[in-house]
């Protein structure tokens, strides 16, 4: 992971080491400080230097669209890459944490009850404005039953296993339904042709 983000910050940094010197060029030209550069009453161009300055903004803006979309994926692959760190982080810590959340359900304006694994116990919580104990569950098969049910509902909410397949099943559908009105379509029109 260290060697990925390292190779990404290289990354970056040449790639800025790279667009930095057509800035840098453009205004250290000619003599004098920037401040002479700055208060310099420039000439203004003449009408035969115009149309080569627009031919290179229209180049320049091949290479600013370029940039923007290489930047635009590092961006995003950074913030990918640091929301993968923080969770494995956060996975981590869970597991060398006494207590593990199982679930919990709101109830209403920053109220809800929660479940908590301690040991081998499940305390029922109630979040509000004070924290609660609702209930102690200590029978071994009760609370295999209870982990049970929450495992078997963050497998059915994966976003991976369900709503995919439910996706393709939605885009299978849609495609049958076009192709027969297609093919109705066609078929109308043939036994018009015919007459």
């Amino acid at each position: 992971m260290r060697q990925l983000i390292l190779g990404i910050m290289t990354l970056l940094l040449l790639s800025f080491l790279l667009a930095a010197p057509e800035e840098i060029g453009a205004a250290t030209d000619g003599d004098g400080s920037v401040k002479d550069w700055l208060t310099e009453d420039g000439d203004a161009p003449s009408q035969e230097e115009k149309p080569a300055e627009v031919e290179s903004a229209n180049t320049n803006i091949f290479f600013l669209l370029i940039k923007l979309v290489f930047y635009t994926i590092v961006v995003v692959g950074l913030i990918y890459l640091l929301i993968r760190f923080l969770s494995k982080r956060q996975h981590k810590l869970q597991h060398h944490s006494v207590f593990t959340p199982i679930g919990g359900t709101p109830l209403g304006n920053n109220k809800s009850v929660q479940m908590v694994k301690v040991g081998n116990s499940l305390y029922m919580i109630g979040v509000g404005d004070t924290v609660n104990l609702l209930k102690e569950i200590h029978d071994e098969e009760e609370v295999k039953n209870i982990l049970d049910t929450a495992e078997d509902q963050k497998t059915s909410f994966s976003f991976m296993n369900n709503k995919q397949t439910g996706i393709q099943d939605m885009v299978q559908a849609s495609l049958k339904r076009q192709r027969s009105k297609r093919t109705r379509y066609w078929d109308d029109n043939e036994g018009r042709d015919d007459k």
